[in-house]
């Protein structure tokens, strides 16, 4: 099976707006089909038992009228030269393929056997497939694409608004030690399917090219501090302090969807057993103390270190909290009205203040 990176690197290079691209959407303009393979010479040579060596620049234009020759167009893969034209590939025959017409074969046994890019475009349905080893992939217009990544943003949209909802539900059981591993469960499980959601559409982004702008704006917006939150949350409630926070996270987001439906599964990852899941959990505040503007995560470690959980913390008089290095009497003064502010329910999502 191909690498991700290497699928994502021939999606990328057939994006709309890069040259490869170009020279696809003139060859179906042409309605004559065609034949790309992306290899440098070395590895396509064996393979090519007909054919002109060219060594001519690259353009989309020279590919698309080569492409009326029938055969395959060899272009090297930094996609400078063009290599050969009506190419004649002799793959060998024993290599499977699922493939009927005459073309899709040649291009889908030649990536088998050279583990290169060959990207196949088809004279009757005008569709453009790519072939990378054992990888089959039809290549998507930008409307359809663009309509998959609006479905998939309010799909995300949906979740955030569910996420803020937990979130601000979280913060007053916190001071009141009202906090079971469920709570945590499921707001980690909300985190990781939207965390997921990002990377299929930072796929399609790949795909988009030029038209990716708008989307990918969209999703910043929506996804601003969700993975914060997640380490934050899990530095507030795993068992094992000394675990690091990114290898919870790895963990989590390794997990199969399914396995991650369970909430006793995930907690596994914090360190929590069956015994612990009907006791309340102290929050040692990291979450919510990060919220509340210019107090450095350093100070939030002494004052985690120094009282434990966010409820001590919060009883605490300015004198008390004045004894942390790093808060003076501005700085305890925030700290209390932050944290009242928390206690009563107010701004404890991912908006914050």
């Amino acid at each position: 099976m191909e690498s991700k990176e290497r699928r994502l690197e021939i999606l990328e290079k057939t994006a709309p707006g890069t040259p490869l691209r170009e020279a696809i959407d003139l060859v179906v303009q042409l309605g004559k089909g065609g034949l790309i393979v992306v290899a440098d010479r070395d590895t396509v040579s064996p393979l090519i038992a007909a054919g002109f060596e060219l060594n001519a620049p690259f353009t989309p234009q020279a590919v698309a009228e080569l492409s009326k020759m029938d055969r395959a167009v060899v272009v090297d893969a930094g996609l400078r030269t063009i290599l050969y034209a009506n190419a004649h590939l002799a793959p060998d025959p024993s290599i499977p393929s699922l493939e009927t017409g005459t073309r899709h074969r040649a291009a889908e046994q030649t990536a088998r056997q050279l583990g290169c890019p060959v990207i196949a475009i088809s004279e009757e349905r005008r569709r453009t497939t790519i072939y990378l080893g054992d990888w089959k992939y039809e290549l998507q217009d930008p409307l359809t694409l663009l309509a998959h990544a609006s479905q998939a943003l309010l799909i995300l949209d949906r979740y955030r608004a569910e996420l803020n909802e937990l979130l601000a539900e979280l913060g007053p059981l916190e001071f009141e030690r009202r906090v079971f591993p469920y709570h945590v469960a499921v707001i980690i499980q909300k985190i990781a399917q939207m965390l997921e959601l990002e990377e299929e559409l930072k796929r399609l982004f790949v795909e988009l090219g030029v038209h990716r702008e708008l989307p990918e704006r969209q999703l910043r917006g929506l996804m601003r501090g969700v993975r914060e939150e997640l380490e934050l949350v899990i530095l507030d409630f795993q068992k094992d302090e000394q675990k690091p926070v990114e290898d919870v996270i790895h963990g989590i987001l390794e997990m199969s969807a399914e396995d991650r439906l369970s909430p006793e599964a995930v907690l596994r990852y914090l360190g929590f057993d069956e015994d612990d899941l009907e006791r309340p959990l102290a929050s040692r505040g990291y979450r919510l103390l990060h919220k509340i503007p210019r107090l450095p995560m350093s100070v939030i470690e002494r004052l985690v270190k120094e009282f434990g959980s966010v409820d001590q913390i919060e009883r605490q008089g300015r004198r008390q909290l004045q004894r942390i290095k790093g808060v003076a009497e501005v700085r305890a003064r925030a700290i209390k009205a932050g944290l009242r502010r928390f206690k009563a329910g107010y701004a404890t999502n991912l908006e914050g203040f």
